[in-house]
């Protein structure tokens, strides 16, 4: 075989081995409302169907919160999954787990007080039933929520809601990270480390520096399996500015360990409001991640993609949508979204 041939054929198969990127998409945060709390296989089936496309091109997945008390309900949920050969991540540290834990109905998290949604010995029992579909763990909103317990705890008694249940140390607990990230690094899955409150963009936290320190010492303790990404919620709608400039409070971790960085990329970019945030600010955020090489991008919440009501603590009915339409289609963000994923040129190396 004539040398340029051989260079041209080694080229192609680098290329062929280049991982896809990997796209994320909440379905269930734990609200009362939900699809897994109100056993709805039929709109999870059209939600998996919406994002089947996406498939060809990239990496997909889905995102839930294992913490509902009934346990076959979300039986029900990841067996459908299974059926649909849609891998799935799941919720194991979480604000939510915090928040709608404690004060929604419908769950009975292991510990709220610390965001655990399992433990790491219930988590091995849904890898023993799952195997390879359960791909992947995310911690969501460590430090953002750290910070608002310990204003709970001082400065703002009234944000604690009824509830909440506050723990007796800190939100976040190095020790128990480390344990998920172990498990996760025994069975071959990846855990999402998301946040708005990385530094330097928390420079009013005075623990961040020391947290930020523990974060990196258990990256470099378990390399290769935590990617770190930013979320795009900051309050007040700091995050607006940052769509040149988000990369800087990530990008420094793959040094200390981190398998790469990559953004949460959610519509609560206007104050919480989430209805308020335009598809294309959905696609330029995206653009701004693909832009950066980055190989990892999660999205939310549900009900700003897919045809479902807004989230309520309170339990409801996942199927009130408005008249005409089918619960768990596409909204018209996600086509637009699509579109524009499918058009678009992914990564070519990781960042």
């Amino acid at each position: 075989m004539k040398p340029h041939l051989i260079i041209l054929l080694s080229i192609a198969s680098l290329v062929a081995a280049e991982p896809k990127t990997r796209l994320v998409f909440s379905i269930d945060q734990g609200f009362g409302n939900g699809i897994v709390a109100n056993g709805n296989v039929e709109t999870l089936n059209r939600m998996v169907t919406a994002l089947e496309p996406l498939r060809a091109k990239y990496e997909v997945s889905v995102l839930l919160n294992p913490m509902i008390k009934d346990k076959v309900r979300l039986t029900l949920a990841l067996d459908t999954l299974v059926k649909l050969k849609m891998p799935f991540v799941l919720d194991v540290i979480s604000s939510d787990s915090f928040t709608l834990g404690a004060n929604g109905p419908a769950n009975a998290p292991f510990d709220s007080s610390h965001g655990l949604s399992i433990s790491v010995e219930q988590l091995a029992a849904f890898k023993e039933s799952y195997g390879a579909w359960l791909i992947g763990l995310r911690f969501m909103e460590i430090f953002g929520q750290d910070y608002g317990i310990r204003a709970m705890k001082t400065t703002n008694p009234e944000l604690k809601r009824p509830g909440d249940k506050l723990p007796a140390d800190t939100f976040f607990r190095p020790d128990l990270a480390e344990g998920f990230i172990r498990f996760a690094k025994e069975h071959a899955m990846f855990v999402q480390w998301a946040d708005f409150g990385w530094m330097p963009f928390s420079p009013w936290d005075k623990e961040m520096p020391r947290y930020t320190e523990q974060v990196k010492a258990l990256l470099r303790k378990d390399p290769g399996v935590v990617t770190v990404t930013y979320n795009n919620n900051e309050p007040n709608e700091a995050s607006i500015p940052r769509l040149s400039t988000w990369h800087t409070a990530v990008e420094s971790f793959p040094k200390d360990g981190a398998a790469g960085y990559g953004l949460s990329n959610q519509s609560w970019l206007h104050n919480f409001t989430y209805m308020d945030t335009k598809p294309e600010e959905i696609i330029a955020w995206t653009q701004s991640t693909l832009d950066k090489n980055c190989r990892f991008i999660q999205f939310e919440p549900a009900w700003y993609f897919f045809n479902l009501p807004a989230g309520t603590f309170e339990l409801g009915d996942s199927n009130k949508v408005p008249d005409g339409t089918k619960p768990g289609e596409a909204k018209e963000s996600l086509k637009q979204l699509s579109a524009f994923l499918l058009s678009t040129l992914a990564p070519t190396s990781k960042p």
